[in-house]
């Protein structure tokens, strides 16, 4: 009696089942997916997935063999994915953090971006890590739309900008720049912000650049850009945004992101820049790389009815109307086809799809102005640049992370960039995510410990100035100050258990 081989297994729908029993999270997914779904999709909804996985495996492996010319879904091996290849190298790793300090019915809220530097392989704790922290009181901050809740992510967004850039200028032999989360966010749900004034910038260059004409030149260069590229395009107003010396928080957001694209093309070799997903909800590979191209060979073969015939529907008739319908993820989706070590095909993430035309209120003014985001789409020079990503499955107990990267920088960005992020994951096999931005996370986290001690010390303080007669601002924005910056280490200082 033959003995079937794993990889053949892989390839039946019982293989499918066992590899998913073998995985409780993914386990978990699916039995969220059918509580969510239609009821008449809930009828064995396992097996149908298992069944369409299987059909996709199948697929896969006949491309692999030749055996199939339209290839489904394209995989690879990461190469190279041991130590020894990037002894030595620098690395800095980039995360922000938020925090809260709850008083009376006003929040005033404290960033801090936190940067962990390391040099692999170096034995010497001196040499080889460095921490950093850049704090930001957002109530200093004049221009910005702060009764909007996404606020405080513009605000975030730019100074973990400002701690990349101001990591690469200062780390000559920078080899990786590491951000976590997404390398470019949708843009398009941030559009409308009032613009940041010039005393704005100044506080966030204040905490970003060492070198005070740093700081000056970048935000010369960027008004002399948008004087005569950017804001002409953008608005009519362009002539009074110049005058007044504004800083439309989008168009800064873009202008950095091609500072940082600049100043790397300058090294040699080019700085791997990446940004690293985690639990990623996206669904955008799914729907426009591997979906298209099975409904297109489905509507070839005259098969159009394939996943009504299978989940017993007749509204599935599009990749978009599959995964509206059946909660499908991209990492749900790539958990169940890569295996560990195995990274997607890349594509072309639409991140600016969104912007479009509106209206924003400049500072000191009831009324609003016409504002055209569109204009910093790609490929426009001077507005965003265009992102590629893949996913990178780490290990059977995590779900794949999805790398992203500028396809300007070189098209070796994403194969390097996915080799770093499954070695560094691998150093924390459990949870399959760099190890580096893990340390940043937890350096950059402001802690509820923190954030509660501190309230108590400013209702402390508050009471005594009522009681005196005296409210200092200045004594109050200290005692911020001091609780954002605190110390490298301040999760030494955290309460006992």
């Amino acid at each position: 009696m033959s003995q079937v081989s794993p990889q053949d297994r892989r390839l039946t729908e019982e293989g499918v089942r066992e590899d998913l029993q073998r995985q409780p999270h993914l386990l978990m997914k699916l039995a969220e997916n059918a509580l969510t779904v239609a009821e008449s999709l809930r009828d064995n909804y396992f097996k149908n997935t298992a069944k369409f996985v299987t059909a996709l495996r199948r697929a896969m492996d006949e491309a692999t063999q030749g055996k199939r010319s339209d290839p489904i879904l394209t995989v690879k091996r990461i190469e190279n994915a041991n130590w020894e290849t990037v002894q030595g190298e620098v690395v800095t790793f980039i995360d922000g953090g938020i925090g809260q300090v709850q008083i009376s019915s006003q929040v005033p809220i404290l960033l801090r971006v936190g940067s962990y530097c390391v040099r692999t392989g170096e034995r010497r704790v001196s040499e080889r890590e460095q921490f950093g922290y850049y704090p930001v009181i957002l109530g200093d901050l004049e221009g910005g739309s702060k009764e909007r809740k996404d606020f405080p992510d513009i605000v975030r967004i730019t100074a973990e900008l400002l701690g990349g850039l101001s990591a690469l200028e200062r780390t000559p032999d920078l080899r990786v720049l590491m951000f976590h989360g997404p390398l470019v966010y949708l843009m398009g749900g941030y559009a409308g912000h009032t613009p940041f004034t010039e005393q704005d910038i100044d506080l966030f260059l204040g905490q970003y650049a060492s070198n005070p004409d740093l700081g000056r030149q970048l935000k010369d260069d960027f008004l002399k850009r948008a004087k005569l590229d950017i804001y002409p395009e953008m608005t009519d107003r362009s002539d009074e945004w110049g005058k007044r010396r504004l800083f439309e928080p989008l168009a800064w957001i873009a202008y950095l992101y091609r500072r940082l694209i600049e100043e790397a093309r300058q090294r040699k070799p080019v700085p791997i820049i990446a940004g690293v997903v985690e639990r990623g909800a996206l669904r955008q590979f799914s729907e426009t790389v591997l979906l298209e191209r099975v409904f297109r060979g489905l509507r070839a073969k005259d098969k159009i009815d394939y996943f009504n015939q299978m989940y017993g529907r007749s509204d599935l008739t599009s990749p978009k109307a599959l995964l509206d319908r059946l909660g499908y993820t991209d990492t749900l989706l790539l958990a169940m086809l890569l295996q560990p070590g195995e990274l997607s095909e890349p594509w072309i993430i639409d991140k600016y799809e969104s912007l479009h035309r509106g209206k924003i209120s400049l500072p000191d003014e009831a009324w609003k102005s016409d504002v055209d985001w569109g204009h910093l789409r790609p490929p426009n020079k001077m507005g965003f640049p265009r992102v590629c990503g893949c996913y990178v499955h780490i290990s059977e107990t995590t779900e794949p992370v999805r790398v992203e990267v500028f396809g300007e920088l070189g098209t070796d960005q994403i194969t390097e960039a996915a080799r770093r992020t499954y070695l560094y994951a691998r150093l924390l096999p459990g949870y399959g995510f760099p190890v580096g931005l893990d340390i940043a996370d937890k350096h950059a986290h402001v802690p509820a410990w923190l954030t509660d001690a501190y309230s108590k010390l400013i209702r402390h303080h508050l009471g005594v100035s009522l009681q005196r007669g005296e409210i200092s601002d200045a004594e109050m924005r200290r005692i911020l100050v001091q609780a954002i910056y605190m110390t490298h280490r301040d999760w030494l200082f955290r309460p006992k258990s």
